[in-house]
């Protein structure tokens, strides 16, 4: 997918959930101890519309609140996030010697693209695996002056299916429910085709649009910088 730039005029931000990342050091030292926090500074939890429930016809069943959203997790990882993802799922994996370096080289060679950023997107749903299908909506990034970029490159990894216990607030208990799992990455330049550094002090914010049939279903941001007022 080309990167595409087109100009709005100035807005402002409306989104529902933002993550103030300004205050970042992204020289510091990352360890075993800081870098789950470090991560959870960068990550927004939302829900959105799931676009295939209601219309296969089948009636309802008994978790209508999580069949009918799905749930989302976004992180920014750029070359500092990325490091520690990398150093959480090292933790996770008890990786030490040849086998964490062999990991880190994979990580590296499947997830950092010279000179971009990127969003990782994890969605679940109770619903259909198929309601993860990227396909269904249009995904891009606003900055601060309303300037709609879209990603340069999308991947979306296989769908996996596990069954745990969901509380439905309908019966109020809880029901064993398979949910499927998926995630998107979504890969952007650092620079603009403006020549604005978008995780610098030349960008306030950086907005995930998430929008079906041209109907925005999430805005989410995160706060990069707070040198320049909207």
């Amino acid at each position: 997918m080309i990167t595409a730039c087109s100009r709005m005029s100035g807005t402002s931000i409306r989104a529902k959930y933002v993550r103030d990342i300004s205050g970042r050091d992204v020289s510091s030292e990352i360890t075993p101890e800081n870098a789950d926090s470090i991560l959870t500074d960068y990550t927004i939890d939302f829900t959105i519309p799931n676009p295939l429930f209601g219309n296969d016809g089948r009636a309802k069943r008994f978790d209508p609140n999580h069949e009918s959203t799905i749930k989302c997790t976004a992180v920014l990882l750029d070359d500092f996030t990325s490091e520690a993802d990398m150093t959480v799922q090292s933790i996770a994996d008890s990786l030490d010697g040849d086998g964490l370096s062999a990991f880190r080289e994979k990580y590296r060679e499947d997830n950092i693209r010279d000179g971009m950023f990127r969003i990782k997107l994890e969605m679940e749903s109770g619903f259909s695996e198929k309601s993860l299908d990227p396909e269904h909506w249009s995904m891009y990034i606003e900055n601060s002056s309303g300037v709609m970029i879209e990603p340069f490159e999308l991947e979306s990894s296989l769908i996996r299916a596990n069954t745990d216990s969901v509380y439905s607030s309908y019966y109020d208990r809880k029901f064993a429910q398979k949910l499927m799992t998926g995630e998107i990455a979504l890969y952007f330049k650092k620079t603009t085709f403006f020549g604005e550094d978008l995780l610098d002090g030349d960008n306030r914010y950086i907005v995930l649009v998430i929008s079906r049939n041209k109907r925005t279903v999430a805005r989410v941001a995160w706060e990069v910088s707070k040198e320049d007022e909207l």
